[in-house]
């Protein structure tokens, strides 16, 4: 085939990646990132308490970083942790450490979104 004739549909070929690249760059992120700071207690109160049936288990992880976006919840996680609770408007979600993500990174979907985050029985940090 001549190659004259395909030099139109390379050319729209590239415009077309070009405007997808152009149309990710202009759409707006809808999300915020919060850092905690380390070795600060963090005794912020929970939307919603706790359970008191919940066993103790001892706090042995620290929240690094959280992004937070309307419908997911990612965290950034150092040390060990059996279990994620966080706070919504809507409710309490329970997520296990095994099932969210694994390697100190998670992520859990939530159905609105999320005002506070809590790793076992760590105290609970508030994302107001």
């Amino acid at each position: 085939m001549d190659d004259k004739k395909l030099n139109p549909l390379r050319l729209s070929v590239l415009a077309g990646i070009v405007f997808y690249f152009i149309f990710l760059a202009a759409t707006p992120q809808n999300e915020t990132l919060v850092e905690a700071q380390p070795n600060t207690a963090l005794t912020s109160q929970p939307a919603q308490p706790a359970p008191a049936t919940k066993p103790t288990i001892s706090c042995k992880a620290q929240i690094e970083q959280v992004a937070l976006s309307a419908s997911e919840l990612r965290l950034r996680i150092n040390g060990a942790a059996n279990q994620i609770i966080v706070y919504t408007d809507q409710g309490n979600l329970t997520a296990g450490t095994t099932e969210a993500g694994s390697a100190g990174e998670y992520r859990i979907r939530t159905p609105a979104p999320a005002t506070a985050v809590q790793i076992d029985d760590c105290p609970v940090l508030s994302l107001r």
